[in-house]
This record gives C-alpha cells, structure tokens and sequence, in this order.
C-alpha cells in the first residue's frame, strides 16, 4: 500500500513518520556510515521541518513501513543545490516549478521479507510507480536525484531509469545526478513488469 503524506500528516499518521525515519537511521547512518544527524533513533533533517517535503511511504496493510522517499521542489532549497554541491566541480543545480528533488529513497521490507531480493525490488518498484504517478496527476514533469551507479541497473530492472545529468566520484563512490521524465508511458511500463513479475515463480525471480 501506498501512502502521500507531508509534514502537516506528522499529528495524523505519527507511527508511519516514526518508522520512515527509524529506518533512515537505521539505513543511513548505520549501515551506510552517512554524516546524518540521528537524534533519539531518528534521521531527521532540516529538509523534514520545511513545511515543503512530500513523502511517498510504502507500507502493509497493517500498517508497518516498508520503504519511502522524499521529495523537495527545486525552486526552494534542495540538498543538491547545498549539501551535494561539492560532489561536483561544476555547479549541477536544476531549478523549475514542474521538477522536484528526490531524496531518502529508502527500501526496508518487513522482517521476514528482508533478505529477500524480489522484496526489495517489489517495495522499489512500489515507490517509483507512486511517484510517478504523483507526478502526472500534480504537474511535475521531471524528478532530479543523486544516485550511486550501482542503481542504475535497479532503475532498468522497474522500468523507469533517468537520463545521467552529472557525474563524480566521492568518499561514498561514483555518484550520479540522474532526471527522470514523467509519463504516462513510464508507468504503463512499470506496472507491467511489476505484474510480471509478481506472477513469475519465486525461484526465477531470485535468479
């Protein structure tokens, strides 16, 4: 299932908050060593206390988290514009009404699930099909977003890969800054390979 939520959600949905940003922590700054601030279990930034971000949070029916991401507009402050400017020794600042920034992009399955490949690519392809589909029905025509490399086979594999805009190598390895176009087309082809392979046997999928 999938949830829209923004900062004024926080009172409404305080359990799907609280695990979204226990999960970034848990991914963020344990796992991946990132300079985070994690205060009291939770990653949460100055980009949370906007007023401005909109999160997509994936989650079970009863209710527990499963991934999220969060999106800024480009007109206003963004980390690429701040906190990834040095990533880059040209400045790659993209700034539109109809772009948002995305970021956060964070796959936790549940428990059971979690060391199981189709599950991440599942809760991954849930995320990018909201988000897309977000897009279309607000007017937002292009996300733009920092990713590592490694991601981009993960894009193709769903079905929505962006177009590589800059490119650097960092602490935290090759890093891209990619655009994804919004389309109706772009969702049509997600959807489509999401049911494929949901109907595919468990053991092709984790092949």
């Amino acid at each position: 299932m999938i949830r829209i939520l923004t900062e004024g959600d926080r009172e409404s949905f305080p359990g799907l908050f609280d695990q979204m940003f226990r999960a970034r922590a848990a991914i963020f700054n344990d796992r991946l060593g990132w300079d985070v601030n994690v205060a009291d279990g939770l990653e949460v930034d100055r980009y949370d206390r906007t007023g401005s971000a909109v999160y997509i949070v994936a989650h079970t029916e009863d209710g527990v988290a499963t991934g999220s991401l969060r999106l800024l507009p480009t007109m206003g402050d963004t980390m690429l514009r701040h906190e990834f400017a040095g990533f880059f020794a040209e400045s790659v600042d993209v700034q539109s009404p109809t772009a948002w920034e995305c970021t956060r992009f964070c796959v936790h399955p549940t428990q059971h699930e979690k060391d199981r490949p189709e599950a991440m690519g599942r809760v991954s392809s849930e995320l990018l099909i909201a988000l897309c589909q977000l897009c279309l029905q607000s007017g937002i025509q292009h996300i733009v977003g920092l990713y590592d490399v490694r991601m981009t086979r993960i894009y193709r594999r769903i079905g929505w890969s962006p177009d590589p805009i800059a490119s650097s190598h960092s602490e935290r390895g090759h890093l891209l800054v990619g655009l994804w176009e919004a389309s109706p087309e772009a969702v049509q082809r997600m959807e489509a390979i999401a049911a494929r392979n949901a109907s595919a046997p468990a053991t092709r999928r984790a092949a």
